[in-house]
């Protein structure tokens, strides 16, 4: 499949560094879900999802303006980027014009936000063990985004809202983890 895959990147004269994602990407999900019914849409929707990294805003190339260029279907195009998302994971951010970009689960920036919401909780939990208080969710949320958009600048300020979500949801479950952890000794 990944060599199928090169073969339509090199036809479409695609950028070496975007196809070595959308490979690996491909490798991936195939290897986790098995092949796909469509090949070309497929890697289109593999090619569209790494063209459309969080690093990569302002971009202003619409889901069907990439399917036109591609000379495909904008439904298949479409589908095949959910099942990608939603299979491996991804998390998806909005610019202002509603915009996709994705975060995919193992690259830089969520191993960066994961280890930073891990330390903030546990440095939190033990906080509250030594002064008998806790901080509120919402506001330990607010200064690991400020962190990660202005002082690690690893997510553009574009995304605060939407990184905030995630970043609430990734304290609820790194909290019940360290609950458990604690409440078993």
């Amino acid at each position: 499949m990944v060599l199928s895959a090169h073969e339509f990147y090199k036809e479409k004269k695609i950028e070496s560094r975007y196809e070595k994602m959308a490979l690996d990407l491909v490798r991936r999900f195939v290897s986790r879900e098995g092949l796909p019914r469509e090949e070309d849409p497929f890697f289109s929707a593999a090619l569209y999802i790494v063209t459309r990294h969080p690093w990569s805003h302002p971009n202003p190339l619409t889901k069907s303006n990439f399917a036109s260029k591609l000379i495909m279907k904008e439904s298949s195009l479409e589908w095949y980027t959910e099942s990608i998302c939603e299979k491996l994971e991804f998390s998806i951010f909005h610019d202002a014009t509603q915009l996709p970009f994705f975060m995919d689960p193992q690259g830089t920036i969520a191993s960066v936000v994961d280890s930073v919401v891990r330390s903030s909780v546990g440095e939190e939990v033990v906080s509250s063990i030594i002064n008998r208080s806790v901080e509120a969710p919402q506001y330990l949320a607010e200064k690991i985004v400020d962190q990660l958009c202005n002082v690690v600048k690893i997510v553009p300020l574009v995304f605060q809202q939407e990184l905030y979500n995630l970043v609430r949801r990734k304290i609820e479950v790194e909290s019940e983890l360290l609950s458990a952890q604690i409440n078993r000794r």
